[in-house]
């Protein structure tokens, strides 16, 4: 008697599983038609506030927060309205193996739904911990701003978007914030990358050097002479930093002149004392890359939500459960 009662809240949370399957199902041929219209109609511009991409993730990841919200409410409240009012599915009648095997089904799709959920926590936490940091760093250039320099967020560049761009006398500064794990103790850029400390943990900072190579590229156009864009990587706390700390890269073992000044978020003003004499640029030029900076998120915004978190997905990576 006590099997063939489980056997029939087995058969419950079966029907409470399809209508909450159901519920996502709609939602996914309504997100996918959506996708499809936005190639045929024009994308609204985007915002060039500082985190811009994290805000696109959120966006995104607040939608899929509440749809599978709803769908574990639907589920619940499907499952306690059959149990309290439901008819017998007929299950028991069934062989004891099949009703095992779905008892089964069932354990491993609340535990795969429970997975994405917890695993779509934890991003949003780290976008939340991302988006205060660029808060700060955006605080802390108002001091470069009084300079007489501008600050351009979230600028993009190709298939890419460069955190800050800030635009000078001295020249083309292109910030990129970095997350470290939160046990780093040092950071050394070596053979085009950095090597963070201890565990020899490596980032790669090749797609990076492409995007600059974009920008310098479409910067040269509008001045009409080569524009080089100096590279500024801003770690997110004050760890110990053993190389790349001036302008002169005296520091850095790996030889390379192009090498990127690594500045702790507390001192990422300081970047603004790092000249060569060959980037200067005159009032007309900064003029010229100021106006082409600023019109920048209105007329090359993305095509669809997914592309505008990309160059977010090389940094803060969307877990294989949740990708959109």
């Amino acid at each position: 008697m006590e099997f063939s009662a489980s056997q029939t809240h087995i058969g419950f949370a079966i029907v409470a599983l399809g209508v909450a399957a159901a519920y996502l199902g709609a939602v996914w041929l309504i997100m996918t038609v959506g996708r499809l219209l936005l190639r045929f109609r024009k994308t609204p511009p985007t915002s060039n506030r500082p985190g811009e991409m994290v805000h696109q993730a959120l966006r995104i990841s607040g939608r899929l927060w509440d749809h599978y919200r709803t769908a574990a409410l639907l589920f619940g409240v499907s499952f306690l309205l059959l149990v309290n009012f439901g008819r017998d599915p007929g299950l028991g009648a069934q062989p004891t193996w099949l009703s095992i095997s779905a008892l089964l089904c069932v354990i491993g799709v609340l535990g795969i739904a429970a997975l994405k959920i917890v695993q779509l926590g934890r991003y949003r936490a780290r976008l939340n911990k991302s988006l205060e940091l660029h808060t700060q760093v955006a605080h802390r250039l108002v001091e470069v701003q009084l300079r007489g320099n501008r600050v351009y967020p979230s600028v993009r560049a190709g298939d890419d978007v460069i955190d800050y761009v800030v635009v000078g006398h001295n020249g083309v500064y292109a910030l990129q914030l970095t997350a470290l794990s939160e046990n780093t103790e040092s950071v050394q850029f070596d053979r085009g990358g950095l090597v963070c400390q201890p565990g020899e943990q490596r980032i790669s900072l090749q797609h990076f050097n492409k995007t600059l190579f974009h920008l310098s590229g479409k910067l040269s156009e509008q001045i009409g002479s080569r524009v080089s864009v100096l590279p500024v990587i801003v770690l997110p706390t004050g760890r110990i930093l053993t190389a790349s700390q001036s302008g002169d890269n005296k520091g850095d073992n790996s030889g390379d002149k192009n090498s990127p000044m690594l500045v702790s978020l507390q001192a990422c003003a300081s970047f603004v004392g790092w000249e060569k004499e060959d980037f200067f640029l005159h009032d007309d030029d900064i003029a010229r890359l100021s106006g082409w900076l600023g019109k920048q998120a209105l007329e090359n915004p993305p095509r669809t939500l997914a592309a505008a978190i990309s160059s977010l997905d090389r940094r803060i990576r969307w877990p294989a459960l949740i990708r959109p």
